[in-house]
């Protein structure tokens, strides 16, 4: 009886979740876009600790290599859509597709956890929306809970995504030199594969990580940024062409400010 009812309770958690985040080549990440239903916050954050437990072990048995739960800080505009954000990276479309993946990990928890986790999740929050991206380049470090990072929701011009995907190679280096300096943790780049259009169309998310809330408003201000060190590595440049660059081949759609909450261990 306890075996049949933890295969319907595989069947209900694919249907429910997915997440992702890899060291492969190139990954994909899915993240879920979340609202909380109305007073549910406190108790959608508790049914995220069994989400972690969960995502801990699929991150054991090799189907994804991260989960991470965001708390979006300050949206883009008015917009109150969702709040929280489920990013799950998936070493390719191979783990993904393959069926079982859950059944290791809701053994591990006990019949009453798994039962209680479903009954409350489906009063706590609702799911917007699901994208889908392939990640295409980044540096930097693990960003911990209580970090944030920038998202900046980019689309590139007809025919130019290859010229902006080369231009934000060349800008690695530099952003090397920024984490060195203390400014910033991290820097990466996904391209949208599905898009829900959620919030608007954008090609990619590129993604700057900071390991306070100053450091970021900082970066975000203008008060700090990578003129120095784009002068240390390109001393011929001068980094205004940077953004003529930038501006010929993309559009800024917008920027948020997202804090991690969680994350697998």
């Amino acid at each position: 009886m306890k075996t049949l009812f933890l295969t319907s309770i595989v069947v209900a958690l694919t249907t429910l979740f997915s997440f992702s985040v890899s060291n492969a080549q190139n990954p994909y990440g899915e993240v879920n876009f979340i609202k909380t239903l109305p007073n549910m916050g406190e108790s959608f954050l508790i049914d995220m600790k069994t989400s972690k437990k969960l995502a801990n072990g699929r991150v054991a048995n090799k189907t994804i290599t991260s989960w991470q739960l965001y708390r979006r800080a300050y949206p883009r505009g008015s917009s109150m859509d969702y709040n929280y954000a489920t990013l799950s990276v998936f070493p390719s479309g191979k783990e993904m597709k393959a069926e079982g993946t859950w059944d290791g990990p809701v053994r591990d928890l006990s019949v009453k956890e798994v039962s209680d986790f479903l009954t409350s999740l489906g009063n706590t929050r609702s799911v917007v929306a699901t994208d889908l991206y392939t990640y295409k380049m980044g540096v930097g470090s693990k960003i911990l809970p209580g970090e944030y990072v920038q998202l900046n929701l980019v689309n590139a011009k007809v025919g130019s995504n290859d010229a902006y995907e080369k231009l934000l190679e060349t800008l690695k280096p530099v952003i090397e030199e920024c984490i060195k300096a203390g400014e910033l943790k991290g820097f990466n780049v996904w391209k949208r594969t599905y898009a829900t259009n959620i919030g608007g169309e954008s090609d990619y998310t590129v993604s700057f990580s900071f390991a306070t809330l100053d450091q970021a408003l900082s970066w975000a201000s203008g008060k700090t940024g990578m003129a120095d060190e784009y002068k240390k590595i390109y001393p011929k440049d001068d980094i205004n062409n940077l953004s003529t660059k930038l501006n010929q081949l993309r559009d800024l759609v917008s920027q948020e400010l997202w804090e991690l909450v969680d994350i697998t261990d």
